[in-house]
């Protein structure tokens, strides 16, 4: 949907973010009052609004802000949190302290709840992912130095497979690190491909954050057959959450060949692992698991490769290993892991989205993602936005942009989408924290495309 326009003085147009009074559910007379949701062409306009606003919360309004934060952190649903937002809308004028405030208040309210006991065999305390996980936790991270995590998913199938024979079969990749070794809630054949387990990784990783002290920018993710699939669905949806992946005699999920006879990848998966490494391997005489997904995603992403760059990944395709593991070893596959960290605000983010619940990747936001491809650059305060980008939103904070410039959106040919004075604001605040929940990933202030 366009933006709602208003004229402004000497008949220039105000551009007010795209739907906002549908978003959050409040008339235009109060959308007026949102100084802090405008995005202007002008920045002399822009100016003047932002003046006369507050220039930070005031007590009653900090207090009022610190308790719908908490109201948004325990809504149900994501209807839920938009009506606490709407709320949040209403004293949307925060400085740069008060926002730290906040964050630092959140970070704190985020580790509070059920923990994980100090204890070898344990359950995921989501109520709705309670599966079992064997877990090591090295002294570090419980004496609160951040620390790095390593998860491997099993192999298996129908009524078989677990965390205890992943472990037998990987040993400790990272002694350093925590390393959990999950069991499948439902042990079906591809289990690990299912939203439900999806999620239930998901879940696993916010009960470490809360329990330990996690280095967010080292966290790994490996997998064994059944595991190796998941690897290769759950990593590149997820593509900010991780640091590397490796993918071990498992696949991509495909969609039947085209006229060409070419092989069709599941969507959602090669495309997002522009800034997430991947070492995968199959053998051709692997009487399980054919290796033809694989070396499709391989010439995919050395396609992506030569034209953009990035796309850091190992494919080896044995002839002679069946659906065992490479003669010489795990040793350098973790060592290639083990090299590489997080960028949490890379300079370039393709997204992909396919689970309706996903709005965020890396500094991307869409309130309903599906059906599109993201391309995204960033150039200190200038992105190019390439192909379609209708409903998208560019988050941002102070360790990509400065906010006393204005923040310009172009498209591929150059053409001006946006150009806004970046302003602290609750909304995107409290939508980043409450996604990520990532001391490296949240953001204060966001423009939306038109």
């Amino acid at each position: 949907m366009p933006p709602n326009r208003r004229r402004g003085a000497m008949g220039r147009s105000v551009l007010l973010a795209p739907a906002t009074s549908q978003r959050y559910g409040f008339g235009m007379r109060n959308v007026l009052l949102l100084l802090s949701l405008l995005v202007t062409a002008d920045p002399a306009l822009h100016a003047q609004a932002a003046a006369k606003s507050p220039a930070s919360l005031s007590s009653a309004e900090m207090k009022q802000a610190e308790s719908l934060f908490q109201d948004y952190f325990a809504a149900a649903d994501w209807e839920a949190r938009q009506q606490v937002a709407a709320k949040l809308a209403a004293i949307d004028h925060p400085s740069k302290a008060d926002v730290a405030r906040l964050a630092k208040q959140s970070f704190a309210f985020f580790r509070q709840g059920p923990r994980l006991l100090d204890k070898r065999v344990q359950t995921c305390t989501d109520p709705k992912s309670p599966g079992s996980f064997l877990l090591d936790v090295p002294g570090p991270a419980k004496s609160g130095k951040p620390t790095g995590v390593f998860i491997c998913l099993h192999g298996g199938g129908a009524g078989v497979g677990d965390g205890a024979q992943i472990e037998s079969l990987f040993g400790k990749p990272a002694p350093g690190l925590i390393q959990v070794y999950p069991t499948v809630l439902q042990k079906t054949d591809s289990a690990w491909n299912t939203e439900r387990e999806e999620q239930y990784v998901l879940a696993i990783l916010e009960d470490l954050k809360r329990s330990f002290a996690v280095d967010t920018n080292r966290v790994y993710l490996a997998g064994h057959s059944m595991g190796g699939y998941g690897t290769f669905s759950i990593g590149p949806r997820h593509a900010d959450l991780f640091a590397a992946l490796s993918a071990q005699a498992g696949g991509v999920f495909v969609s039947g060949r085209d006229a060409g006879g070419v092989l069709g990848i599941e969507a959602g998966i090669v495309f997002n692992l522009l800034n997430l490494p991947i070492w995968f391997y199959n053998s051709t005489d692997d009487p399980q698991v054919r290796p033809d997904s694989s070396i499709r995603a391989a010439e995919e992403l050395d396609a992506l490769k030569q034209q953009y760059g990035g796309f850091d990944f190992v494919f080896k395709k044995y002839s002679d290993i069946g659906h065992g593991l490479p003669k010489e070893g795990l040793k350098d596959i973790w060592k290639f892991m083990l090299a590489k960290k997080r960028d949490p605000l890379p300079k370039r983010v393709f997204w992909e989205p396919t689970r309706a619940y996903q709005r965020h990747c890396f500094w991307l936001r869409h309130p309903s993602p599906g059906g599109a491809k993201y391309d995204v650059a960033r150039d200190g305060n200038r992105f190019t936005v390439t192909g379609g980008a209708g409903g998208l939103s560019i988050l941002l904070n102070e360790k990509m942009v400065k906010f006393d410039q204005p923040v310009v959106v172009v498209d591929e040919t150059g053409k001006e989408l946006v150009q806004a004075r970046p302003r602290h604001s609750l909304l995107p605040l409290v939508e980043s924290l409450d996604a990520k929940r990532d001391p490296e990933m949240w953001f204060s202030a966001w423009v939306e495309l038109p």
